[in-house]
């Protein structure tokens, strides 16, 4: 989706908005209003457990300037109103010292009210990997959403939103790792490749250690994967220093396993490659551009 889009308020940043909130209910249309600002509880649904501070003090210097530009979206509760959308506003008028906020009241379902909140998050990159991936989940188990629907809801790929999910296999560890930022989804999505717990500590610590790429986590990944065999060496496959030295080199150079295998006539050199995309690359690192 265009980015430029939220600017433009929240049917342009919603596209089904109006689709999937009724205009209109029992109790009559839907209304733009004033609310008091004490009247309206959070969103019990909300995916967002973490507030940038410094995001929110520019909102609340933009308010205090400009005043809430966008109302948000409400719905009744027993008592006062129900955030749907908009809480970092709500926030920030607080803040501010705000007695009463612009407002549309809707009626909407816990489903709606859960999948406005999550898309207005993801729209806005204002959850973290794991937010994201708990969201998911709650949209898949308690209103028994497939991926595929969940992935048309917030405009992103079906293999996206399984990728997301699978986050939520990682240890507690990486997991706070990813939600403060120390961990890139792409760090996280490799580690997923291990089943031995251990080999995923392991390899955690060395990524901080050694400040290791998503691409060489990746070489590492595999190469942890690789059978160890248990086949007794030949004098002639011994490598020696020289050789696995140039193995070194190599494998710097491509950024991907390599093998040198010397035998009593020449040898063989194996270049390793994962995906058809890591064979272009090594192709153009080679020099050798595919016809």
């Amino acid at each position: 989706m265009n980015r430029k889009a939220l600017g433009k308020g929240i049917n342009a940043l919603i596209p089904d908005f109006e689709i999937g909130v009724p205009e209109s209910n029992e109790n009559g249309p839907a209304k733009n209003t004033e609310l008091l600002i004490d009247e309206i509880s959070p969103n019990r649904f909300q995916p967002r457990k973490y507030f940038d501070n410094d995001k929110l003090e520019e909102l609340v210097t933009s308010i205090r300037e400009y005043g809430v530009l966008q109302p948000v979206v409400v719905q009744k509760a027993e008592s006062g109103y129900e955030l749907v959308v908009g809480e970092r506003r709500w926030r920030a008028s607080k803040k501010v010292g705000l007695k009463k906020i612009p407002a549309v009241i809707r009626e909407v379902s816990d489903a709606q009210a859960l999948e406005l909140a999550i898309i207005e998050n993801i729209h806005r990159q204002d959850l973290n990997p794991i937010e994201e991936a708990e969201a998911y989940s709650r949209l898949s188990d308690e209103f028994a959403l497939t991926q595929e629907m969940i992935a048309k809801k917030v405009g992103k790929s079906r293999t996206a939103v399984a990728n997301t999910l699978r986050l939520l296999k990682l240890s507690r560890n990486i997991k706070e790792d990813l939600i403060s930022g120390k961990l890139s989804m792409g760090h996280a999505r490799a580690l997923l490749g291990l089943d031995n717990t251990g080999q995923i500590e392991t390899l955690r610590k060395e990524i901080f250690k050694q400040d290791l790429t998503v691409r060489q986590t990746e070489s590492r990944v595999n190469s942890l994967k690789q059978p160890v065999s248990t086949k007794p060496v030949s004098l002639v496959s011994k490598k020696n220093i020289f050789i696995k030295d140039l193995e070194k080199q190599l494998e710097s150079r491509l950024g991907t396993k390599v093998d040198i295998n010397p035998q009593k006539k020449g040898g063989k050199l194996v270049v390793t490659y994962y995906t058809d995309d890591d064979l272009d690359r090594i192709q153009n690192l080679i020099g050798q551009n595919k016809s």
